[in-house]
């Protein structure tokens, strides 16, 4: 059994590291002599990160042929007649377009023989039905192309528990309404993804799971106890929300307000007899904030403060849960941030971006530690993290339960889509017999189906 897993994933965000790795772990246990090749942003990346074979999802990627280049540009210099071209505005236009349409044709005909060599492509991550990174030709067209691509080849093509929206251009819905449409079959990680599925007309059932991510082994971190200590260790995971440099919406006064609340709260935090820890689970995104918000604390704290308050980008999924396990509590805005605070119990604030943070949470019975990033003041966020610290052992228990009731839902469906009996009813007529109709989430949320609301 060969199977392809792809996901928008390669530039450091460990989220999307830590749902291949529930992946990978969890069809290997279920299939021992699988061969799974991935599908990513950043081969290079995914091959050291993940231990398989990577491709590239586009035609471009960094690193491609880097070495070759440098090593023949003397010898080979660009034509003279393309240079030329490429100094007037029109023809240089003309010519970059023609050459990416072309490099694009030949990494269709890769792909595609790659695909002929599978049994099953699995699309996979976060938030993959989406268009905030870069617009509809993004995430959607490569998720359209390697749908069509599957289905060309006549193989099997899931999508497992991912995060849909925003999709506000026509022409993203329609890459993403025609991916599902070919999908043999389809699972959301919340409602309110199946909900914005339904909305741009997908007409056929689809499921709800939890995120991937809940079917990680995490074990060995358990057993970590935070430091007993009569100040407890907050963690804080800025993000570069709205920073002009790298977000998609840029508002340097949304940026600066919202790191001023954090510098404010970090303050306070002090002041009440808390120590910091300043961390990051993405290596690229996210190293902005981290920095500014340094800047903002260096006149409150001693040198040797700022330095132990403040960590490096973890590297890898196993660094950041050792860094989860030392906390005792946890400020986040990353959806995955809320998804390892519940795998480990730690009592998590929400500072949410996104619907799809806002539905964890109310998922989990914490809407009351959710709280919008843009509007928050720290008096706000002082407030409610005072409430979070009086109940930290009840939701200590609440967020283990949440974990163990995940954990079991991913449990069965990897057991009905991956264990032998799923797999020949999957070779046979495909998968949709094979899953449960319908789910019960810890927190009151049921899935839908369009089959369902028309009864």
């Amino acid at each position: 059994m060969k199977i392809g897993l792809l996901d928008h994933m390669g530039y450091g965000n460990l989220g999307d590291a830590a749902t291949q790795e529930a992946l990978i772990s969890n069809i290997k246990a279920r299939m021992p002599d699988v061969d799974i090749l991935g599908f990513s942003l950043n081969p290079d990346d995914t091959r050291k990160r993940h231990h398989i074979c990577a491709y590239s999802i586009t035609h471009w990627h960094p690193g491609l042929n880097q070495t070759e280049q440098t090593n023949t540009d003397e010898e080979n210099p660009p034509p003279r007649l393309k240079l030329i071209l490429k100094g007037i505005p029109i023809f240089g236009s003309l010519v970059s377009r023609v050459l990416n349409l072309l490099r694009e044709l030949v990494h269709l005909g890769r792909i595609f023989k790659l695909l002929r060599s599978l049994d099953i492509l699995i699309i996979a991550g976060g938030g993959q039905l989406s268009e905030l990174w870069r617009g509809p030709w993004s995430h959607p067209y490569n998720l359209f192309k390697f749908s069509g691509l599957a289905k060309l080849a006549r193989k099997k093509l899931l999508i497992l528990n991912v995060g849909a929206g925003p999709l506000n251009s026509s022409l993203g819905r329609m890459f993403i309404r025609g991916s599902v449409f070919l999908a043999d079959y389809v699972s959301l990680r919340d409602v309110q993804s199946q909900a914005l599925i339904q909305r741009i007309g997908v007409k056929r059932q689809t499921h709800v799971f939890p995120d991937s991510a809940y079917a990680l082994d995490v074990s060995p971190y358990k057993n970590r106890n935070a430091a007993v200590t009569s100040k407890p260790l907050v963690g804080i995971n800025p993000i570069g929300f709205c920073d002009p440099r790298i977000w998609p919406r840029q508002d340097a006064v949304i940026y600066s307000r919202y790191l001023d609340t954090l510098a404010a709260f970090s303050r306070w935090l002090l002041s009440h007899n808390y120590r910091l820890r300043i961390f990051s689970g993405e290596a690229s995104v996210d190293v902005y904030a981290l920095e500014d918000l340094k800047e903002r604390l260096r006149p409150s704290l001693a040198p040797d403060e700022l330095r132990s308050s403040f960590v490096p980008p973890s590297e890898n999924v196993g660094d950041l849960f050792a860094q989860f396990s030392e906390m005792d509590f946890v400020v986040t805005s990353k959806f995955h941030g809320v998804v390892f605070s519940h795998l480990l119990a730690k009592p998590v604030l929400a500072l949410s971006y996104h619907v799809k943070i806002d539905d964890l949470m109310r998922a989990a019975g914490q809407s009351e530690h959710c709280l919008n990033i843009e509007s928050v003041e720290h008096e706000c966020l002082e407030k409610s993290f005072t409430t979070l610290a009086e109940n930290a052992e009840a939701l200590k228990a609440t967020f283990k339960q949440t974990a163990e009731s995940y954990a079991a839902l991913l449990k069965n469906q990897f057991d009905d889509l991956f264990v032998s009996q799923g797999l020949t009813r999957l070779r046979r007529s495909g998968i949709n017999e094979a899953v449960p109709p319908a789910i019960i989430w810890p927190g009151g949320c049921r899935e839908t189906t369009l089959t369902e609301q028309q009864k």
